[in-house]
This record gives C-alpha cells, structure tokens and sequence, in this order.
C-alpha cells in the first residue's frame, strides 16, 4: 500500500515562520493535508529554505498511486519530470522555475514527490 507522499521543495522564505506559511498555502491548493517535517536553510543557496513534507496517500497499488499523486501535484505546479519507476514500486517527480515549471504558490523555486510502498 502506498501510504504517504513525501515531497522535498526548496522555497524561498525568511524563516520558519515564511517556510509554514508556504506550507499552509501549499496544503490549501492539495486536496489532502500536508505536514512540515523538516526546515533548514539550503547550504548552496542561503536564501532558500529546505522543506520535507509529508501527505497522506492511502492507494493500492502503483497505477492508483501514481494517478493520485499526479491529481496533487498538478494542483501545486506544472509541469512535472517524472522519473522511471523504481524496482519497489516507487515513483518520483521533479518541477523546477529554472526548466520552466510554474508554481501556483510564490516562492516555491523545486519542488520533488516520492511514493513508495516500502514499508
């Protein structure tokens, strides 16, 4: 069962405060809660913030998974790289400002997904 979307996005914010702000706009876009789990500044680039965010999935198998997923994604930006699909039934996709991705919520610069039904 794929359980959980994790989602890595780097924004550009000021500080925790400014990265749940963007968070909450980003859960409002979704059409599932959205979680912060991690905040830290971006090493290469101190003006972004990195952001680990979890969503709740819930699908059976990778087609259901993957369709759902695809739903919240394009409702946060377009459009997405998707990756091959992994050996476990995993899957990832990346949008980027700098390959001509367009985020419905400012600040959000990369964003990645990942499901994955490891337990």
């Amino acid at each position: 069962m794929f359980e959980t979307i994790q989602w890595r996005c780097y924004a550009r914010v000021n500080d925790r405060r400014g990265a749940e702000r963007v968070v909450g706009r980003l859960a409002a876009r979704l059409d599932r809660p959205l979680r912060l789990d991690t905040y830290e500044r971006y090493w290469k680039y101190p003006e972004l913030a990195e952001l680990r965010l979890v969503s709740p999935l819930e699908s059976f198998g990778p087609e259901a998974a993957l369709l759902a997923v695809l739903q919240s994604a394009w409702r946060i930006g377009t459009p997405w790289t998707l990756g091959a699909p992994g050996t476990d039934g995993e899957f990832e996709g990346i949008a980027a400002v700098n390959t001509g991705s367009h985020f419905s919520v400012p600040g959000v610069e990369w964003m990645e997904f990942q499901a994955t039904d490891r337990q």
